[in-house]
């Protein structure tokens, strides 16, 4: 296995281990599908894992009685969890975007959300996830791709004047850099297609069922730089140098002080605005200048909702 499989591995052991003190290393190995060899090398680097300072309550403390195991978490660890505000509304818009694509399958996730907002106290009112495709469009293919049937769509490519109708086998829908996108076969073209859905004018589901399934593999999207596509440039600050992680940089200028000049190509501008922004003054647009007013124009609606209350002040 690699090394990301034993991390992942050693991470999911951790609670799995916790809620079931007493557990045998065969238990163990049996529920990860590993050897006990195995099981006992994870439990022995765990034995040097915690928080800095690396002494006494910053480590796991694992211990083992003849072939039972009982784990116990650093003491700082064990405490409930107390997100800043930013990170607590970073998490309630991820669960209340995927609550929209999945609360008929999974209603759990819907009330989930509402016992984080309690929780956090977030009101309904506080944050929502706007999406420029809206919920209707990805609420029609989300069933479409589940019932297996066909889907109608009036959609307009890249090099498209106009919205063109096409009939299409839906198989997947994925959101890759924060674009929802769905996979299947179109049938116009009689071959595999991705489209955007923020670039679906209306959709249609058929009461004809799916005659060209999916493969038994399927990658998701992966952004492919198009001849019309936007060349942006950003300035970023070192604590703003995350972005070149978030984003497919086609050049990186190291700049004076820990900073970066990043060059990079985007066909959604409306979303690495949002980016931008999500970087609180930490990058700048540089060019070009019709992207660095869509950041300002983003800026200014958002600080719109919050002028009733300011003028109550």
């Amino acid at each position: 296995m690699s090394a990301p499989d034993d991390v992942a591995r050693m991470l999911t052991l951790v609670p799995w281990v916790l809620h079931r003190p007493g557990a045998s290393h065969a238990e163990i190995a049996d529920a990860f599908g590993v050897d006990v060899a195995t099981v006992r090398r994870d439990l022995e680097h765990l034995d040097f894992c915690g928080l800095p300072g690396l002494g006494g309550g910053d480590l796991f403390e694992v211990t083992t009685v003849g072939d039972r195991v009982v784990l116990r978490m650093a003491d700082e660890l064990a405490r409930p969890l107390r997100p800043t505000a930013r990170e607590a509304m970073r998490l309630v818009l991820t669960v209340d975007a995927v609550a929209d694509l999945l609360d008929e399958e999974l209603p759990a996730l819907r009330s989930a959300v509402t016992k984080v907002r309690a929780a956090l106290d977030i009101p309904e009112s506080t944050a929502d996830v706007v999406g420029s495709d809206g919920p209707g469009t990805r609420s029609t293919l989300r069933d479409a791709v589940r019932d297996g049937r066909r889907v109608r769509l009036a959609y307009q490519g890249r090099t498209d004047p106009e919205p063109m109708d096409r009939e299409v086998d839906p198989w997947a829908l994925h959101v890759v850099d924060g674009s929802w996108y769905l996979q299947g076969h179109d049938h116009g073209a009689d071959d595999r297609r991705t489209f955007r859905l923020d670039r679906i004018a209306s959709v249609e589901a058929t009461e004809t069922p799916v005659r060209v399934l999916a493969p038994d593999h399927l990658e998701p999207p992966r952004y492919v730089p198009g001849d019309d596509d936007l060349v942006v440039v950003l300035d970023v600050s070192p604590r703003g140098r995350w972005l070149e992680d978030a984003l497919a940089v086609d050049a990186v200028e190291e700049q004076e002080g820990g900073g970066a000049r990043l060059e990079l190509r985007t066909d959604a501008p409306g979303w690495l605005a949002r980016l931008v922004l999500m970087a609180a003054g930490e990058a700048t647009v540089v060019s070009p200048p019709s992207l660095a007013e869509e950041v300002a124009a983003t800026a200014q609606a958002a600080l719109a909702w919050y002028e009733p209350d300011a003028a109550a002040w």
